[in-house]
């Protein structure tokens, strides 16, 4: 018998944590018409672990050739603890 829930998120995509460099420049003021287009640049990916906190996200992040001072970095991820920005 399938006991998996059809569009369910599996605990390994949960885990799953993408990591974008904001731009320097973000949206300001009001936005009415639609939305303002900003580029996201994605610059890593890789899968958590359940033992895994945030604090240990940000420090594996900050540890990257890509990780600039200066920089807005985003985490998304379908795990809200694993879901924060941070600048360096």
């Amino acid at each position: 018998m399938d006991t998996e829930i059809p569009g369910a998120v599996k605990r390994e995509q949960e885990l799953f944590i993408w990591v974008y460099r904001l731009p320097a420049k973000l949206s300001d003021g009001f936005c009415f018409g639609g939305g303002v287009p900003i580029t996201f640049m994605n610059v890593d990916w890789f899968n958590g672990s359940e033992e895994m906190k945030r604090a240990d996200v940000e420090a594996f992040v900050r540890k990257k050739k890509y990780c600039a001072p200066g920089n807005w970095y985003l985490c998304l991820s379908a795990t809200p603890e694993f879901t924060f920005q941070f600048n360096t």
